[in-house]
């Protein structure tokens, strides 16, 4: 197991290095005592945790746990204190395990044998990407490598990632994510949770592997970058788009996006700030929909026309259309508009 210590007091830094050795010998410790230095050992060398005191003048053991997770989202974290307010009210979110000071080896021992534990966890639940990594948006949000499915260790760490994917790579200010997360406190205590949050994010993420989703941190803004994923949105557009340039092609360009659209943007979840959007990709839905249809009346494919138009019935949008009731009842059978005219009046 590979450690990094960061405390500025040096007698305390010294302490807690004998307290590692005596709970086993073979660790290996990187002993810091300033947090900037200890920003530039985890640029260059990785480590199962890291052992931070909360309070050092250049900056909290909160805010360089968030450093730190952006360089090595695998990391654990064990925080020291002298307040026990603070692993009432953080801790518990996002750290592995939390030691008062004075420290005692027993209560040494114990946060140390659950890291041992989350690291066993964690690369028992690793995905090794052997496949695609996907990301579904239409319906209920689903993030997966083959058949793993990412699990959200809480509601929070999804919506959040889910806020982040929706700016489409666009920097998200952290202040801006407390107010919209976290309304009801105050923004020393919401940027606290946001910290803890996105510690769990990136342990989420990191599951997957191969670091194809990260979350960047830079300027106090979070930024959610996705590389070589398959993203059921971005394919839905980039079909539309493929259809408008009116190739031989776009009627199957258009097939392809009615059939990644399996549901409205994040149908499931009922997120306000997704409804502006939701709204838009419903209505270039619904119009690939009727462009479908025309294409398949006017080649006579009575079969497919018949498909889509119920399909189109059932999205229960627009009453009264005669022209498609009229087709049908031509090309295909009086009983079939029959059944689909009670469909289009049934609230008349």
């Amino acid at each position: 197991m590979r450690v990094l210590i960061v405390e500025d007091e040096l007698d305390t830094l010294s302490e807690i290095e004998d307290c590692l050795r005596c709970y086993d010998e073979t660790i290996e410790i990187e002993p810091c005592s300033n947090p900037l230095h200890a920003i530039k050992i985890g640029q260059s060398r990785s480590f199962d945790v890291a052992l931070l005191d909360i309070q050092m003048p250049e900056m909290t053991g909160l805010e360089l746990a968030e450093c730190l997770s952006v360089m090595s989202p695998e990391m654990d974290f064990i925080f020291i204190t002298a307040f026990n307010n603070y692993a009432t009210e953080a801790f518990d979110l996002n750290a592995v395990d939390y030691i008062l000071k004075p420290i005692r080896q027993e209560r040494f021992n114990k946060a140390l044998a659950k890291v041992r534990k989350e690291i066993a966890e964690r690369e028992k639940a690793f995905v090794n990407p052997s496949g695609d990594i996907s990301i579904q948006a239409f319906g209920k949000m689903v993030v997966s490598s083959g058949d793993h499915i990412l699990k959200w260790r809480r509601q929070k760490s999804a919506e959040i990632f889910a806020y982040l994917l929706h700016q489409q790579g666009v920097p998200v200010h952290k202040e801006k994510l407390c107010e919209m997360m976290w309304p009801e406190y105050d923004l020393p205590r919401a940027l606290t949770y946001l910290q803890t949050i996105m510690y769990q994010l990136r342990k989420n993420t990191a599951e997957i592997g191969d670091n194809r989703i990260t979350i960047e941190y830079a300027d106090h803004c979070y930024r959610l970058h996705l590389t070589g994923v398959r993203y059921d949105v971005d394919l839905f557009l980039e079909a539309l788009h493929q259809a408008d340039q009116g190739s031989a092609t776009s009627l199957d360009a258009l097939i392809k996006a009615e059939q990644l659209y399996t549901g409205d943007y994040f149908e499931e979840e009922g997120w306000i700030w997704a409804m502006g959007r939701q709204q838009n990709l419903a209505q270039k839905y619904l119009k690939a929909l009727e462009s479908i249809i025309r294409q398949e009346m006017s080649g006579e494919n009575k079969e497919d026309a018949l498909y889509y138009i119920q399909k189109w019935v059932a999205l229960d949008v627009y009453k009264n259309q005669d022209s498609y009731l009229s087709w049908v009842a031509e090309h295909i059978g009086a009983d079939v508009a029959k059944k689909l005219e009670s469909l289009f009046f049934e609230d008349d």
